[in-house]
């Protein structure tokens, strides 16, 4: 938004004396006329407290803490995905974060050794929620789950 042409400056910086307009609507008697932040910042300085955002408790002490999964916000009709916090001889497979999909977890756990990028475990029944080893299949890549999903449709 453009400033008219016809506003010249009616007021002075209460800190640094530089010359500023002001709407005649804010020209309140006790109000402090200020240039800037910066200038805000001296006549009001912040608390100590106020300076980093709140401190909330980490890991289990926080109110909000679910036992170390999170659930993977679902998209369309597919339901969400389980993460949990991975054991640190998985950490090979986890996210940055630390997380892993459970059903991965289930499945590397099973079979003792760490899963590829490439490996896919799916769900026999479709429902992510269910990581019961007997509901799980692992393909080698994605090409041969589909493939396996297009002939059970069929």
């Amino acid at each position: 938004m453009r400033k008219p042409p016809n506003r010249k400056p009616n007021s002075a910086c209460d800190v640094c004396g530089k010359e500023i307009y002001r709407r005649p609507s804010t020209m309140k008697i006790n109000a402090k006329k200020l240039c800037s932040r910066s200038c805000r910042n001296k006549v009001y300085p912040l608390k100590p407290e106020q300076c980093n955002g709140p401190k909330f408790p980490k890991g289990e002490k926080n109110p909000a803490w679910k036992g170390g999964t999170t659930l993977k916000r679902a998209k369309g009709n597919y339901k969400g995905v389980r993460y949990v916090r991975c054991p640190q001889e998985w950490m090979e497979m986890a996210r940055k974060d630390g997380y892993i999909m459970e059903h991965r977890l289930v499945m590397a756990q099973h079979l003792n050794r760490v899963l590829t990028r490439q490996e896919v475990v799916h769900h026999l029944d479709h429902n992510p929620a269910n990581n019961k080893i007997e509901n799980l299949m692992l393909f080698a890549n994605n090409s041969l789950h589909k493939k396996f999903e297009a002939r059970e449709h069929n």
